[in-house]
């Protein structure tokens, strides 16, 4: 915070001298339509996070889709080259293992991409401000 807030910059108004009564009442006010913006903006910055991330799962899950029949006739391709070196039963065993290998990478990949958390660093950032806003008012 650049400058300190005076109190008589606040409630400088009509001339007219308030009363504590009258300044308490402004200050309770004031600091309730500060928590209820606090709120909104930690909503609206979770829900943007949250939005964001719905999106990628909705595409991430189109492309696993058709990553999926991609597989099939990769593996298809893979059973079919097998056969010509081993016993149908020893394709089948190998393509199993490669499905295997490929599933252990997916997950791997999955379980990173999900571990990142959400956060509101803003929100944090604007409450510490208005503490330290309502601490050097209460000190006057």
């Amino acid at each position: 915070m650049g400058q300190q807030v005076r109190t008589e910059d606040l409630y400088q108004g009509d001339g007219q001298e308030k009363s504590a009564g009258q300044l308490v009442k402004e200050v309770s006010e004031d600091v309730s339509t500060l928590i209820r913006k606090e709120v909104e903006l930690a909503k609206q910055e979770i829900g943007d996070q949250i939005g964001a991330r719905a999106k990628g799962a909705a595409i991430l899950a189109a492309v696993g889709f058709m990553a999926f029949l991609m597989l099939i006739f990769l593996l298809l391709a893979v059973r079919d080259g097998f056969t010509e070196l081993w016993a149908a039963w020893i394709a089948d065993l190998a393509t199993v293992g490669v499905l295997v290998v490929i599933g252990s990478v997916a997950v791997f990949i999955a379980k990173r991409m999900l571990a990142t958390p959400i956060s509101a660093e803003l929100t944090k950032k604007n409450i510490k401000e208005d503490v330290e806003l309502v601490k050097s008012l209460g000190k006057r």
